[in-house]
């Protein structure tokens, strides 16, 4: 199929899977197809209001409909018409072996906002770029929570070096596409060629590798891939929700491996550094908005990069549905359709631990406590969860208010209710009520 017929089968299931025909025949219907290199299918609009709303609202739907049509993954892009330059789609088109590097061209260093959050990190991530297979920085290892932009500087990495030696073999994957793979290359009958893929490449960059834990078979052979590209001295780049040594259900062979090059640690941006990323925004939207409100969302939006970026945009999309400059009071408008209530954060640690120990039976101090009772510490292992999937909490802050804990303790007790919800359909029903029991006061 060419780009086209893509791009039309695709609108059978979009079409299926938008609500609001209102929507579908506004934003998505005269969303022209500009190329597809096999990785990456480029859609152009007309309008920047219609740009900012597709990539919200439609993106996530659109790249399902596509990877459906072609049984593998698709990133989809959403462009201007007016912008795409005819050699630049030639190249799109063509550069077959930038497809399989499965890196998004979005993600550079030239629009990744350095601050005090992370410039630690930009600075070996670019010294990385410059000399991948160095000792000190191989394996480089970045960690952090979610939204942080730990997978921007990871790809800025694979893409910088792609553009200065593109005979290099650049490889980027999730630990999910990675399982995923290996899984099918081993009900085909066919390690030989997964092996291959992943064995002679130059850089290989894996996301949330986290995710390995509890599979055994996935990091045996991982463990091999990285000892046959760390003995050829081939870089390779890693991103975490935690450090090394906090992956506690991870091979200790592999912990170790992890901890011989680099671990940063990438935190919450600072305000000065929200409003920076905010003015980039605002600047790749061809919007002038005002220091008071850039001022006022940094200061209404702390917790990471996505949801801060996510914020603007509506506020930018917003303002042109109602044909109106971007003010503080619309601002407002949206900022509180976020975050209730101007910021108050309706769910508390209190709030959840008051809960826990109605629904359980135990007092606060047991819970806060250092029993190891198996009800208690069940009990606390809840809270924790509750915790982490109710509020914008973060490990450590989840760790202070359940007893001044130590965070490892948190994850592990997080991930092993996560771990008993997919076949305990009683416990389902307990947390279930409890939520409840937390919304309603």
């Amino acid at each position: 199929m060419d780009t086209k017929q893509i791009w039309s089968a695709a609108l059978t299931y979009i079409r299926k899977d938008i609500n609001s025909v209102v929507g579908f025949n506004t934003y998505i219907k005269d969303i022209v197809p500009v190329s597809f290199d096999g990785e990456i299918f480029m859609g152009g609009v007309s309008n920047l209001i219609c740009k900012s709303m597709v990539d919200i609202r439609y993106r996530e739907t659109i790249e399902k409909a596509l990877s459906k049509i072609m049984a593998r993954p698709v990133t989809f892009l959403v462009v201007l018409k007016d912008e795409v330059k005819e050699p630049q789609k030639e190249e799109v088109q063509d550069n077959n072996s930038y497809a399989k590097t499965h890196l998004n061209p979005r993600y550079t260093f030239d629009n990744f906002i350095v601050g005090s959050s992370n410039e630690f990190a930009t600075a070996i991530a670019m010294s990385t770029a410059k000399n991948p297979g160095q000792e000190m920085n191989n394996p480089l290892f970045l960690y952090g929570d979610s939204g942080l932009g730990k997978t921007h500087l990871m790809q800025a990495i694979g893409n910088e070096i792609f553009k200065k030696s593109p005979e290099k073999k650049v490889v980027y994957v999730t630990s999910e596409r990675f399982t995923n793979e290996m899984i099918e290359s081993l009900h085909i009958k066919d390690m030989g060629t997964f092996r291959q893929l992943y064995r002679n490449v130059d850089v290989l960059l894996i996301d949330d590798i986290q995710f390995i834990e509890n599979k055994q078979g996935v990091q045996e052979e991982f463990f091999h891939t990285f000892n046959e590209l760390h003995q050829n001295n081939k870089q390779i780049v890693l991103t975490s929700d935690r450090m090394p040594r906090e992956l506690a259900t991870l091979d200790q062979r592999l912990k170790t491996r992890f901890e011989w090059g680099l671990s940063i640690d990438i935190i919450r941006p600072d305000y000065e550094t929200r409003v920076a990323i905010l003015k980039k925004k605002a600047e790749s939207q061809n919007i002038y908005i005002s220091e008071e409100v850039l001022s006022y969302v940094a200061e209404r939006i702390d917790s990471n990069v996505r949801e801060l970026e996510g914020a603007m945009l509506k506020i930018i999309s917003y303002a042109g549905m109602k044909h109106t400059e971007i003010t503080k009071e619309i601002a407002e408008m949206v900022i509180k359709s976020i975050i209730p209530d101007d910021g108050i954060i309706k769910i508390t640690p209190q709030k959840i631990i008051d809960c826990v120990c109605s629904y359980y039976n135990v007092t606060e101090d047991e819970l806060l406590g250092k029993s190891k009772q198996k009800n208690i510490a069940f009990s606390r292992q809840i809270a924790m969860y509750l915790c982490k999937t109710l509020t914008t909490m973060n490990f450590s802050m989840i760790a202070r208010a359940l007893g001044n804990r130590d965070r490892t303790t948190v994850m592990y007790g997080v991930d092993k209710i996560m771990a008993s919800l997919k076949n305990d359909s009683v416990l389902k029903a307990d947390i279930d009520a409890i939520t409840k029991d937390i919304n309603s006061i």
